[in-house]
């Protein structure tokens, strides 16, 4: 494995659903089959929410707009940018972007991450 520098538009940009969220995977199983972690990009329009539950764990990065989830306990995070928001596999949570937002991602195990991104279609 070889040290690189990765930027959003080295990847294409993928659509989730058919609301203004958009994923761009950097670092992934694809990509890098070597590294532990999955890393990525995320656009998020204002007013766009979904349900989470992941069965990998997830960190989100906040790097423009403000990000809110709502958790199982039903307190509400919200995160701008420079602050993370920690999301542990198996939670299940509500997410909304209270603005424009961008993040930046990172998913563990990476393997558990493919395998529920081909599931999910």
């Amino acid at each position: 494995m070889r040290v690189r520098k990765l930027t959003s538009a080295d990847r294409d940009w993928i659509a989730v659903g058919d609301q203004q969220i958009f994923v761009n995977d950097l670092i992934d199983e694809a990509g890098a089959p070597d590294a532990r972690m999955t890393v990525g990009f995320a656009r998020v329009g204002k007013g766009e929410s979904m349900d989470i539950s992941f069965p990998y764990d997830e960190v989100l990065v906040i790097t423009s707009g403000s990000y809110a989830v709502r958790t199982e306990d039903g307190e509400v995070l919200t995160a701008g940018p420079g602050e993370v928001i920690y999301l542990p596999g198996g939670s299940s949570n509500a997410s909304w972007a209270n603005e424009d937002t961008t993040m930046v991602y990172v998913a563990n195990p990476p393997d558990v991450y493919a395998e529920h991104v081909r599931a999910a279609g």
